[in-house]
């Protein structure tokens, strides 16, 4: 399946992507959002994710998020992914092409190059907190992207306070230069990740 492909929101999709992380123990899933149907779980992240930027959840945009998803699933620009980890939905990533500006709340932050595709991570309670299941989510995710050519690098915009997902990008990811606050860019581009993702896989087993 190409990476931009339209598709019904209420239809239900195989996995598109799969990886495993210690062979026979750690297997993850990517297959495209499906609505209503993951919905129940997915707001439950988002609420959370957004939480932490806004005071009170009771005026986060809940239908405004549900129908933004339902729009990128039939665009030919984004694409929002539900992220299986051992057969258990764990977390959703989105990617859309850098030029459209999927994330008007976040827009404006980077020049996009040809190229250049910007990306959105939000995980489940349990992944946050399992070891090592944020690093596998992520680098699954980028590894499913590169896997198509017209992906040259991935922008992975954060808000100042989303400090778990900013220690997490600071993992593998290069920090732009100077973006307007409260934003802070990292930058994926596809040699350099991976060249990353071969060295960590051989040192895998050590942090077993």
């Amino acid at each position: 399946m190409p990476l931009y492909t339209s598709l019904a929101p209420d239809n239900k999709y195989d996995l598109v992507f799969e990886q495993q992380y210690h062979p026979g123990k750690i297997h993850i899933g990517l297959r495209p959002l499906s609505l209503p149907g993951d919905w129940p779980l997915i707001s439950k992240w988002l609420q959370r994710a957004y939480g932490r930027r806004y005071a009170s959840i009771t005026h986060l945009p809940d239908r405004y998020l549900r129908e933004t998803l339902a729009i990128m699933l039939q665009c030919d620009f984004a694409q929002p992914f539900i992220g299986l980890i051992n057969e258990q939905p764990a977390f959703l990533v989105e990617i859309c092409d850098g030029d459209k500006q999927c994330d008007a709340l976040e827009g404006g932050a980077h020049v996009f190059e040809p190229g250049d595709h910007t990306m959105r991570l939000i995980l489940s309670h349990t992944a946050i907190h399992t070891r090592y299941w944020p690093s596998y989510a992520l680098f699954s995710s980028l590894e499913y992207f590169f896997a198509h050519q017209e992906v040259k690098r991935v922008v992975w915009q954060l808000h100042e306070k989303d400090t778990f997902y900013i220690n997490l990008a600071n993992q593998s990811g290069v920090r732009a230069g100077k973006t307007p606050d409260p934003i802070k860019v990292y930058l994926y581009p596809r040699e350099n990740f991976m060249q990353f993702l071969a060295m960590y896989q051989r040192t895998m087993p050590k942090l077993s």
